[in-house]
């Protein structure tokens, strides 16, 4: 009975000193804070700095408290706010964030949710205050002069940066909207707006365009007429120039035999008088008549000589007796 009393003994005293032993270690990674507390009061803090991953030594009764250090984010809920023009925007944000201080995020909130909550508060009136100096087209506009957005969230995150490590323990990596429209109740007249608007647009851009269209074309008719002048004046002048050709042909042709010229003529005033529905009743002594059935004569019909030369002398004949004389 004695023996197996001490063995009891023997066995909660090994039990209790690897209990002991256990709490004795803490293990610290990379992605967390490990605060050593004291009743309380913070005694031992790993992680804070590089190379401080791994296991350390604790007293058995003291507490410890494991923090992500990795950066962490959440969507703020969506926030109503006016705009210095005057317009009701919805916005929604996300925020994205990381503890910077252990001790001081355990004593200001405790959790993670805590701290988000009241990190929310603190973005939702610095949204309200930097939107509320600002018109609605430094959020949504395609002039880069007058688009702020950028200028915007980082004003937020600047205004509850500080704060929130002093006061949370925490650091606001980033602040950005994520979204932002009109108010559900008011989204139809909006839309019925900007339709509105974009039908005046469009009938401004279709009157322009038709104006430089009348413009363009009465550009071209008045270059097409000009072109068109300058083409008639140009075939005047060949036409003239032409019928003068003809003229002066036809005057050499008709010096050449001006009785056949003559004759011509007549044939080409019996082909406009005889055609297929033309009747000629004729005399029997008419000259017409006779042309058509006896037909020309043979003078006419003769070829002529091509007249002489104005500088040229006709060849000298010479005399029956040699001696260059004449009759």
């Amino acid at each position: 009975m004695r023996r197996t009393t001490v063995l009891a003994v023997a066995v909660l005293i090994a039990l209790a000193g690897l209990l002991a032993a256990a709490r004795s270690v803490v293990v610290a990674d990379e992605a967390s804070y490990v605060l050593v507390t004291s009743f309380g009061r913070p005694v031992a803090l790993y992680g804070d700095d590089p190379g401080e991953s791994g296991p350390h030594v604790k007293w058995p009764w003291q507490g410890t408290w494991v923090i992500d250090r990795r950066l962490r984010s959440f969507d703020a809920t969506p926030r109503e706010v006016i705009t210095a023009d005057k317009k009701n925007l919805e916005v929604a944000g996300f925020v994205a964030w990381k503890v910077a201080d252990p001790v001081a995020f355990l004593r200001a909130a405790g959790s993670a949710e805590a701290a988000e909550a009241r990190l929310e508060e603190r973005i939702a009136s610095a949204l309200s205050d930097a939107l509320g100096r600002r018109e609605l087209a430094s959020l949504a506009s395609t002039d880069d002069s007058v688009w702020a957005l950028d200028e915007v969230t980082e004003e937020i995150r600047g205004a509850v940066a500080q704060p929130a490590r002093e006061e949370l323990g925490i650091e606001v990596v980033v602040v950005r909207l994520r979204r932002f429209n009109h108010p559900l109740e008011v989204r139809p007249a909006v839309f019925d707006v900007i339709r509105s608007e974009r039908r005046q647009v469009a009938a401004q851009l279709r009157a322009d365009g038709e104006a430089q269209a009348r413009a363009i074309r009465s550009k071209a008719d008045r270059e097409r007429e000009a072109i068109l002048a300058e083409a008639d004046a140009e075939a005047e002048r060949i036409r003239a120039s032409g019928e003068a050709e003809a003229t002066r042909l036809l005057n050499e042709a008709h010096a050449v035999d001006p009785s056949f010229a003559e004759f011509l003529r007549t044939l080409e005033t019996y082909r406009a008088l005889l055609d297929g529905r033309a009747t000629v009743v004729l005399s029997s002594d008419s000259p017409l008549l006779r042309l058509l059935h006896e037909g020309p004569s043979t003078e006419l019909l003769a070829p002529a000589s091509p007249p002489a030369s104005a500088s040229a002398e006709p060849p000298e004949r010479p005399s029956p007796t040699g001696s260059g004389g004449g009759d």
